[in-house]
């Protein structure tokens, strides 16, 4: 979504989904164990899905003025959070008009969602032990109502 408003973007993944990433546009393209050095100061968000990154390695990535942003919350990073400076845990709702832009943006295909596999909601806890020991590759896991 955010280079679909003009965003530069860059991000992690396993070599092996580096060419996907890079026709999704990414760039720079890390390994999940990378050295920052060679990135220092040159994001304004660093964002931290996974909550995995450290933030010693996040602060390095960031420019002046910078924020980290962690979505996967714990009591320290709550806390690390209260504290000044660029840490910020994140905690949202969804919100109509954000999920329908993305939906808009999906369909007018603006927004390339890597699909590796649907499957019915029968099937789900199957499929998604399946996708969390990796047995399923490149892209997300959809589950259907039907």
């Amino acid at each position: 979504m955010a280079s679909t408003h003009g965003a530069s973007v860059g991000g992690s993944c396993r070599a092996t989904a580096t060419h996907d990433a890079r026709d999704l546009g990414v760039a720079p393209i890390v390994e999940f164990d990378f050295d920052p050095t060679a990135l220092r100061g040159r994001f304004d968000i660093v964002l931290d899905t996974a909550g995995t990154l450290p933030i010693k390695a996040a602060q390095m990535l960031l420019k002046s003025g910078g924020r980290i942003i962690d979505i996967t919350p714990t009591p320290a990073k709550f806390a690390r959070s209260a504290l000044p400076g660029p840490f910020k845990v994140l905690i949202a709702q969804a919100v109509t008009e954000d999920l329908e832009e993305v939906a808009r943006a999906a369909g007018q295909g603006t927004l390339r969602l890597p699909i590796a596999r649907t499957v019915p909601l029968t099937q789900a806890i199957a499929a998604l032990t399946e996708f969390e020991r990796g047995m399923t590759k490149g892209g997300k896991l959809v589950i259907t109502a039907g």
